[in-house]
Order: structure tokens, then sequence, then C-alpha cells
């Protein structure tokens, strides 16, 4: 089967996703890294993101599915990471031409054609084995054992590699195999072909009005392959650790660490690598180790290499950066779905199959909990009615396989949002870093809230939030900050029954206020207050002054001039002196206030509302009155 065969199969997803694409326009966004140019002579934009890619044996052909559908809509990756089958993958795009090239058809043309058999390449006995396990037989039945005793007999003839070598396969073919087919034989040629990025490449804001050059070098495109290193319980990443285990990593040809990922335990042989090289130099290595894997113990004179799926099969957390707004997204795909109904456990095979899925998951299961926001990046194939272990697999399974993963993709770039999961994040990192007395009170009422803030006895404060809070949505704040260096008052914004946006420049911020406030209709969606910092280093503008000149040209703009504008950590008269001259009518800082105390902040955020809400509220009164007229109560 060839790979025309291939791209025919998924013909009407691409064409169903052009069409979804085109009407979406600059909607269809997954990435702040763009590149413009030209692909099969269409101007494009591509767009960047990182992929982490999930082992399973022979399902990783769903894989390409995946990565191609992604590849046809312009996505790139930048870094890659997977385990055991998602690790084959992931070496061959790093090394299948330039970041800006599509990877997926050239691996296609290597494993459309080539025969899964072959890498059982543990002889005849190792065959009927894995025919033996493929066919079903419960190991745990006496009746279904008895049954196929003939063919257990005859497989027995792995006892002795399994005994002795711990595995049936020595798993040459396949290194072999993946040698041949690469263009860069050693890794400091992969990583140079992973850092040679286009000039072009570009950061561009959220509604895409702002953009600047980026590089590599804070890109740091990279790719991560997870292998599990049994001898001394470690988790390793290739290449970021391999000079724990190789004296010159540079030099090794990056299939042994792809051959260590996919050492599937008793299936393959592990990998074995030893450590000899450290004779002379153990001080210096062990310092390394106790650095890089926590191991603190003496080095062994070989390390075994297992299955990386033994500790993390789906390494999602490869590229995470804790408390940060990222650049581009790390999507991840896995091969099934997880715990979608509980195992039905009656023979030893089946119990033991549920402990080998709940240890390799439970890291990254539990990695998922704890970071919620990346349940938005994890697509799911749908890989049921298909077996790991099938080296036997057909043309048309192989051919099913891949439309399933193109049919994950095509649902990925359907549901995800982009600005959205940004602004998830935002919301989550200013609850995650709140100070400990703003996390003891909020588990207090008002009253206990506000008195941590210095706010004690002022029922007019209290009234107006009581006021504010019987609107069921809450108010919306939009704080602009290029540093965003307050969290704990935009924490404080939580208990004020408000929802923060946070911009970092004046153009994003202005594109937001068009879009809330200008184009809908809803009063729910309208910015109610803007937060903003005074300095901001933009290139238009004085940057001393730059939050109240944007405030200035709000107050020109017949939608946007009533939205109150408060300055944070200033008091009115330094604004003034600053300014040079009389500030724009709709900046609400009060003289006798200073926003840096958080009990003015939080008075000047309440009047700014309240006052606003109030007017709202009174000017429909107003429309709907019979004599024009309102009452002011």
């Amino acid at each position: 089967m060839q790979t025309q065969d291939y791209e025919q199969a998924v013909f009407d997803i691409l064409e169903d996703l052009r069409e979804y694409r085109n009407k979406c326009g600059d909607r269809f966004r997954f990435s702040d890294i763009l590149q413009e140019t030209e692909v099969d002579g269409e101007p494009t934009t591509l767009q960047y993101v990182n992929l982490v890619q999930e082992g399973g044996g022979v399902l990783g052909i769903a894989l390409v599915g995946f990565t191609y559908v992604l590849e046809e809509m312009g996505i790139r990756f930048l870094s890659l990471g997977g385990t055991s089958a998602g690790s084959i993958n992931t070496l061959l795009m790093a090394d299948a031409g330039a970041p800006e090239e599509k990877k997926s058809r050239h691996i296609l043309d290597r494993i459309a054609s080539k025969r899964f058999s072959d890498f059982v390449d543990g002889g005849s006995d190792a065959r009927r084995l894995t025919e033996l396990i493929q066919s079903g037989v419960k190991f745990g039945s006496a009746a279904n054992m008895a049954s196929n005793m003939p063919s257990l007999l005859l497989a027995c003839g792995n006892l002795p590699e399994v005994f002795n070598d711990f595995g049936i396969n020595p798993g040459d073919h396949f290194e072999d195999w993946l040698s041949q087919l690469l263009n860069n034989k050693s890794w400091q040629a992969l990583s140079d072909n992973l850092r040679n990025l286009p000039e072009n490449l570009m950061h561009v804001s959220d509604f895409g009005n702002k953009k600047h050059p980026i590089g590599v070098d804070e890109l740091e495109p990279k790719i991560a392959i997870v292998a599990a290193d049994i001898t001394t319980q470690t988790k390793v990443e290739f290449p970021r650790m391999a000079g724990l285990y190789y004296e010159r990593p540079e030099n090794q040809d990056p299939a042994c660490f792809v051959r260590a990922s996919m050492s599937i335990p008793f299936f393959f042989t592990p990998k074995r690598v030893s450590l000899s090289w450290t004779e002379g130099r153990e001080n210096e290595i062990r310092r390394r180790w106790r650095k890089l894997a926590g191991y603190s113990g003496e080095l062994p004179e070989e390390i075994l290499f297992v299955d990386g799926g033994v500790m993390s099969n789906f390494p999602i957390d490869l590229f995470h950066q804790a408390d940060t707004v990222p650049q581009r997204p790390t999507i991840g795909v896995k091969l099934g779905v997880d715990r979608k109904h509980a195992s039905k456990i009656t023979s030893l095979g089946q119990f033991l199959g549920s402990m080998q899925e709940g240890v390799r998951n439970l890291r990254d299961l539990e990695f998922i909990r704890n970071n919620p926001e990346y349940k938005d990046l994890v697509e799911y194939i749908d890989v049921e009615g298909f077996s790991w272990i099938n080296f036997n697999i057909s043309d048309a399974e192989k051919m099913r396989l891949f439309r399933r993963g193109a049919e994950a993709a095509s649902n990925f770039l359907r549901r995800f949002n982009w600005l959205e999961y940004k602004s998830n994040i935002k919301t989550n990192l200013l609850q995650r870093i709140k100070p400990v007395l703003w996390e003891l009170s909020n588990i207090k009422d008002l009253d206990h809230t506000l008195e941590a803030f210095g706010i004690r006895d002022n029922e007019d404060v209290k009234n107006k939030i009581a006021y504010l809070k019987e609107r069921e949505k809450p108010y919306n704040v939009l704080w602009i900050d290029d540093k965003l260096t307050y969290p704990l008052p935009m924490a404080i914004l939580d208990r004020l029954h408000t929802y923060c946006y946070t911009m970092r420049t004046s153009d994003e911020a202005q594109q937001l206020l068009i879009h809330n406030n200008r184009v809908s209709d809803d009063p729910n969606d309208w910015i109610d207050l803007i937060i903003s910092d005074v300095t901001r280093d933009e290139s238009e503008g004085d940057e001393h002054t730059r939050g109240i000149g944007f405030a200035a040209m709000l107050a020109h703009d017949p939608v946007l001039k009533d939205i109150p504008v408060l300055f944070y950590a200033h008091r009115r008269s330094e604004l003034e002196e600053r300014y040079g001259q009389e500030l724009p009518k709709n900046v609400v800082n009060h003289e006798d206030r200073y926003t840096i105390m958080h009990g003015d902040f939080i008075a000047e955020v309440v009047d700014a509302i309240y006052a606003r809400a109030r007017a709202h509220r009174s000017e429909l009164a107003t429309q709907h009155a019979p004599d024009g007229t309102v009452d002011s109560q």
C-alpha cells in the first residue's frame, strides 16, 4: 500500500477542515508563534506548537494520522516528546527535514510498506508466542489454556531467552531499520536540525495587531524521548540525561535511545549500557547523577533500560513551565481513552494487565489532575478493536488506524480555543499565587475579608458590594500591565463579584474593548472597569505616561469614554504631576486614596463599578419609564 492510498483515505476529513478553517478566519488560531510563508505554492500562515505522543506498540501508526492532519492544516512542531511508539514518531519527525517542512508524508513513505512482523526478530518460537498472545489466550483460565496447550508448548522455546536475556526479541532489526532511516546520525546533528528555524518567525499578539520577531534562543526547541532505567529506578529523558549513561552523548546514534524507550518488558530484551567509561571519574559522574536523576548511590557497572511506559507512558509534563502563560501549547495525543469504564478482572492475565496499566499511567494522570488546564490540550485516538501487539497487522488495519488518528486531529482542531485556554491559565495562576493571608481569607465571610485588608465597619462599601452581587453574572474588569506584577490585587478582585481579563499591551486591550463593548450588545459582556499601570514599554507614545495616554484616547471614543480607568499603586496627585496636565475625565483615582494600599484599592474598585452599574441601571429604567423619569432609589 502506497502513501497516496493513506492520503486518499483521509481526503474528506481534510476537505471538511479546510472549509471550517475558511469560515473561522483569524479564529483558527492555535499558537502565538506564527510564520507567513508559502506551502505547495499557496500563501500560508504556519502555527508552531509542541507535541507529546503516547506509547502503544503498533498502534503508533494512528499517531502519524494525527500529525499528518495537523501539518496539512498549517501546524508545525518546535519541541517534540514521546514514549515507546510515541518516541519513534517523535524521532522521525525531528529528523525528517527542517522545522517548517511537513514530516508525516515522509514518515508514511517509510512505514506504509514496512512489515511490522520483521520487528519480531527472536526466531520462530518468538513469532509463535506473539501470535498466541495476540489470539487472546487467557493465562488465568484453565480451560482456555488447555485448549491452547499445543501452542503453549511450542512457545516454551522462549523460556531460555526470558530467563537469561529478559526478553524474547533482541530488537536489533528495529534499531538497524530506524538508524538507516535517519538523516541525522548523531544527537548533535539532530539538535542542529531542530534549531534550524526559519528567520521570519513572529510572536503575534492575541488579536494579531502586534508582532515582533522571535528566534531559536527564546523558543528553545528540543526533543525528549522517555525510557525507564530499572537499574537505578530513574525516569530518563534523552538527550537531556544522556550524559549519565554515555561518555560522549552528542555522538550517539539517536536510534539507540528510541530502542531503549520501546523495550517492551519480556517482548524485547532490555537495552544495556555499560558505565565502564566512568572509571576514574566516579566522583564527577556521581555528582552529575545526584543533580539530574536524584540518585545518590554507587554507580552500577551496567544499566538496563526498558520501555519508558513502565514509568511514564504519556509524559505530557515534558515541556511544562509552571506559573507561566505559554507562547505555544503542548498538544498531547493518547492512544485510547483512560478510565472510560471499570476493568473486569476474572483471570490472572487481566489481573496483571490492570496492575500494569495502573502503574504506568499513575504519574501522568496525577500530573493532569494537578494541572487541569492540560485536559484541554489532550486528544484521545479511538483505538478500540485494535491490539498494540499485533505485529502481523494488515494493510487495511493500518489504514483504519491512520484514519482514526486523522479523525482525532480533526476533533482537536475544531474544539480547542487557544485564546480561551490562555485566559484560563491566567485565571488559574492568579488563584494559585495568592499569599497565605488571602488563602485564609477565602474561607471567611465578607466582613472578615474586608477586615483583613484594613476595611472595618464600612457599611457603605459592604452595601455597594451587596448591590453589585444582585447581578447574576460578575462585572468585567480589564487589567492592563506589561509585567503583571501585582498578583494580590488581582486576587482581591475574586471576592468583589468581578471577572478579570489581563492584557499586556494597549493594542490588545483596545481590541478587547472594541469586541466586548462596541460589537456586543449584551451588557454582561461589557468591560465595566479598566485597571492600568502608568508605565508601559510600547513602541508608540511616552512609555512613562503610556497608560494615561491610553486613557485619554478612550476618553474621546463615543462608546468607550464612560468606562472608568483606575491606576494602581499611585496617588492622584502623582498622576497629575507625571502627566503634566489635567487628567482625562475617565480617570477615577481619588485624591485621598493611595491604590497601593489594599483597603484603598478595594474602595476605589467598588466605587467605580458601583457608579457605572447605577448609571446603567438608571439609563435602562429611564428608557422603560412611561414618563421618562426614574426613581433615584
